[in-house]
Parts: C-alpha cells; sequence; structure tokens
C-alpha cells in the first residue's frame, strides 16, 4: 500500500487519450489518494484531478500535420522535457501519441522515473523495430489489443494486456440491431459517416463522403445519411466540406447514430471498433500522400491489413480503401458495390460482432483498473528499492 505523497506526469495529446487518461486518472485516485496528477492533458484529464501544463489536444493530427507545425511541436516537447526533469516524477504515464511521448519518457528516464506505457504505439503495424526502444524507455506497457501482450514480450517489453478502454463508455447495444435485409430491399438504409475527430482527417475526408453521401441517395432515394461529429468545432468543418448541399450532422451522438444505422463509411481508427461494436458493416478507408506513402511503406508496414478490424480479425472480414489518394470515384464503386451486396453485409455484421466480443469484457474490472493497479505495482516496486 502507498500511502505517502507521489507524483504522476501524464502526457496525451489527442483527444481519444484525455479521455482514456481522465477515466485512468480516476482510477488511480481511488488506490492513490495522496497522488499528484500533473503534466500534458485535455479538458477531460483536467476534470478528473490533473494540472495542465500543455493541452495538445486542440491541436492533435496525423501524418502531414505535425510537419506543418514542427516548431510549435518541437518548443511544446522541450518545454515538457524540462518541466519533467524539474517536477521529477515518481512515474511517467504517456499515453498513445508516440511522436511525442518517445521524447517525453526517454527525459522521464533520464531523471530516475519509472515509465507506464498506456495505449502502445502499434509497432506490429509499421517500423516493428520500435519494440526495442519502447523496451528500453518503459517499466511497463499496459496494451489494450489482446495480441499485443504476446507481441511485445517476444520482443523484450514488459506487458500486460489490461483489456480495452474505448468499451468502459460505450451503451449497452440493442437486443435487436437495425434490419439490413429490409433496407437492402426497400433502400430505407441508414448510412453513419464516420470522418475523423482530428481537423485534417475532417478537411481530408468529408469532401468525398459527401460526395457517396449523394450518390446513395441518388441511388436510394429513400435513404438518409448522417455524418457524425465530436464537437461543434468538427461539425463546423462539415458544413464547410458540405458546400450548402443539406447533410444531417449529428454532434457528440455517435453511438445513437451507429445502434440505428446499417450501414457506415469510415476513417481508419479506432471508431471502426465502435461500427464493429454495433455490427455495422462498413468501407473503411484513409487519405495518404501518393510519393509518401510509397516511399515509406513497404520499408515501414509489416501488417497485410490497415484498419484495426481486418489486423484483429487476422482477415478481410470489412473492405478497406487505404491507402486512398483522394479519388472519389474508386471510393464511390466500393460503397456502392458492397451495399449491393446482401451476403456480404450480412457475413460482415456477424463477423465484426466476432471481432469485438474478446474485446468488450477482461475480467471483472475495466481496462482503467486494471492499468490503474498495474501502474500501482510499478510504483510499489520502485518506491521500495533501497
Amino acid at each position: 500500500m502507498i500511502d505517502k505523497p507521489v507524483t504522476i506526469f501524464f502526457s496525451a495529446a489527442e483527444a481519444s487519450g484525455d479521455e482514456h487518461a481522465a477515466h485512468l486518472i480516476r482510477a488511480l485516485r481511488s488506490r492513490l489518494p495522496n497522488a499528484r496528477f500533473v503534466g500534458a492533458a485535455g479538458e477531460k484529464m483536467a476534470k478528473a484531478g490533473c494540472e495542465v501544463l500543455a493541452d495538445l489536444t486542440h491541436n492533435a493530427s496525423m501524418l502531414g500535420g505535425p510537419i506543418l507545425r514542427l516548431g510549435y511541436w518541437i518548443r511544446t516537447v522541450k518545454s515538457l522535457q524540462r518541466k519533467i526533469k524539474k517536477i521529477r516524477p515518481a512515474l511517467h504515464v504517456p499515453v498513445d501519441s508516440p511522436a511525442m511521448n518517445w521524447h517525453l519518457a526517454r527525459a522521464a528516464k533520464q531523471c530516475g522515473s519509472a515509465v507506464v506505457y498506456y495505449i502502445a504505439p502499434q509497432v506490429w503495424a509499421w517500423a516493428s523495430w520500435r519494440a526495442q526502444k519502447l523496451a528500453r524507455l518503459t517499466d511497463h506497457v499496459a496494451c489494450i489489443l489482446p495480441f499485443e501482450e504476446d507481441y511485445f514480450r517476444r520482443r523484450g517489453v514488459n506487458a500486460t494486456y489490461v483489456g480495452h478502454p474505448l468499451f468502459e463508455a460505450l451503451p449497452k447495444r440493442p437486443e435487436h440491431l437495425p434490419d439490413i435485409l429490409s433496407a437492402w430491399a426497400d433502400g430505407t438504409w441508414r448510412v453513419a459517416l464516420l470522418p475523423g475527430s482530428r481537423p485534417g482527417e475532417i478537411h481530408d475526408h468529408a469532401p468525398a463522403m459527401v460526395e457517396v453521401a449523394r450518390k446513395i441517395c441518388s441511388r436510394w432515394p429513400a435513404a438518409r445519411c448522417t455524418f457524425t461529429a465530436r464537437s461543434e468545432d468538427s461539425a463546423r468543418i462539415l458544413r464547410r466540406a458540405c458546400r450548402g448541399q443539406k447533410m444531417e450532422i449529428s454532434v457528440g451522438k455517435t453511438h445513437e447514430v451507429l445502434a440505428e444505422s446499417h450501414f457506415a463509411v469510415a476513417v481508419s481508427g479506432t471508431v471502426t471498433l465502435e461500427a464493429a461494436y454495433f455490427g455495422v458493416p462498413m468501407v473503411i478507408f484513409y487519405r495518404v500522400n501518393r510519393l509518401g506513402y510509397r516511399l515509406v511503406a513497404p520499408w515501414l508496414i509489416r501488417t497485410p491489413h490497415l484498419s484495426l478490424v481486418n489486423i484483429l480479425a487476422g482477415r478481410g472480414v470489412v473492405p478497406e480503401l487505404i491507402p486512398w489518394y483522394g479519388g472519389k470515384r474508386d471510393l464511390t464503386k466500393m460503397v456502392l458495390e458492397v451495399m449491393n451486396d446482401l451476403g456480404c453485409l450480412l457475413e460482415a455484421r456477424q463477423e465484426l460482432l466476432n471481432v469485438v466480443k474478446p474485446l468488450e469484457s477482461h475480467g471483472p474490472k475495466t481496462a482503467s483498473e486494471n492499468a490503474a493497479d498495474l501502474i500501482v505495482e510499478v510504483l510499489d516496486k520502485r518506491l521500495s528499492r533501497p
């Protein structure tokens, strides 16, 4: 039992990391009532009791985004490194976002802090050599995907599967899912458009999704297509992308939209697991730079599939258009072909429900509670050293 004051430094750079870290902080508070939580945090972590030294969650981006704001990121990371060395926390908890957290974990290690990585970098998908780096920079890794524990341990990383935090916040799945057969027969489709959560993602993908929605409603006049937006900021970007076309945009109600949907068009990311939880067949896509992808992919990518649901299934249970270079025609063609294939849709629903079943529960505790227990164990060993 740790009853003396300890300082734990958290670092999250995205909205999803902010949410998952907030749940973990609350779980830790019940175990470490005298702990101080401080770090790079968003609004949800702040509400959970974390002192905010920097908020990067509103500036999170992928692929080209960090390059365009490289100066800002370098200054922020260097500032956080200095603060870690000044605070000298007992433990550092990096949350996802390896572009930032590699540097902060190194600074924490250099000043004698223990490091427990929560939501590990997906080194099994690309640049697998980084597993050695993860082993050097961490005392333990709290994995959120079932296969990660064995993958990391075979590469010298102390790793434990704690469960997936996404499933802590999901509502109970409806007993009766939307009838795909009826939608296919009479065209009364309810289609979820999932454009991603980062501003850059929405800018890159929303115009093509608008065109897809237009084609769907042209082919099936009774169909309804609904964009989901994480926040009002995201909704404003979507409205600009719609360019005056009448489109439904639902803010903060992704789960409700998915629970009523027969089909989804999704940007690759964690939201595909949410769609899978609700048994929604989908097409997954993600825009990349053609030249950059062709130069980098052969050397770094180590998995035949790039979307989470297909990676977890070990096969292509839903079509994915990755890499996608921005061609609206290619995306529209794939979507309409899949929606016309009733057998594919019905099989995909069952396969998706099977994929997420192992993630829905991991013992009597949540992922946050399991991760909190792991952190307390690492801290106890560190603090008991002479």
